[in-house]
């Protein structure tokens, strides 16, 4: 009798817990889609890229991030990965580690670095590969990310299984470098991203900078 009792009782703290974590990853999956609630953690210096997301509304934006805020997209829709379980898990375990050690860090370095590269490079991928409507094409219609030519070859080759490189789109399209240039890539950022991919398929020049 005592054994069932102890048995009900534990099964009873564990679905307490389980419980609470489900209400918890809930409530946070629903605040962060807002930009203020992540900046509250990541002070420096993300809350420098909300400032620049939050005036890309008004005028013209400075980083690719910015632009991604004035089509609507918070910073999380970035940060979350594809929204699968697993990214989502992954996402919310590394939020929940930084929210544990925040009280433990010093104040002069930045809060939270972003880590997890992955992250961000299967967010890429879900909405300019997987399902091209998310970035605005039209259905029907070629997605330029995966049209074949070799003006393209650098996006189309990533996703070749007989070249494996550990290139990525985040490679070239960094979030939060400022520049006017189109597509906001620069020549200093890409080429080296170039070289490397070259080395590790073997072909394709090595030396492409001045």
């Amino acid at each position: 009798m005592d054994l069932r009792r102890g048995v009900r009782i534990l099964s009873a703290i564990l679905m307490v817990l389980l419980l609470a974590a489900l209400g918890t990853a809930w409530t946070v999956s629903h605040l962060e889609e807002r930009d203020p609630f992540c900046a509250g953690c990541h002070l420096r210096p993300e809350i420098t890229y909300v400032g620049r997301a939050a005036a890309a509304r008004g005028s013209r934006p400075v980083d690719l991030a910015a632009a991604h805020a004035r089509a609507g997209l918070p910073c999380v829709a970035c940060h979350r990965g594809d929204s699968s379980l697993p990214d989502r898990v992954r996402t919310l375990a590394l939020g929940a580690w930084n929210a544990a050690r925040t009280p433990f860090t010093p104040p002069d370095v930045p809060h939270h670095p972003v880590r997890m590269p992955g992250l961000p490079e299967n967010s890429c991928r879900l909405c300019h590969v997987r399902e091209p409507a998310r970035a605005g094409i039209p259905p029907d219609t070629t997605n330029p990310v995966m049209a074949e030519g070799f003006e393209n070859h650098f996006h189309t080759d990533l996703f070749r299984p007989d070249l494996q490189t550990s290139v990525g789109c985040v490679d070239c399209h960094r979030a939060h470098m400022e520049t006017v240039t189109p597509f906001f890539i620069m020549q200093e950022i890409v080429i080296p991203a170039c070289e490397r991919c070259h080395r590790e398929v073997g072909r394709g020049p090595l030396r492409m900078g001045p």
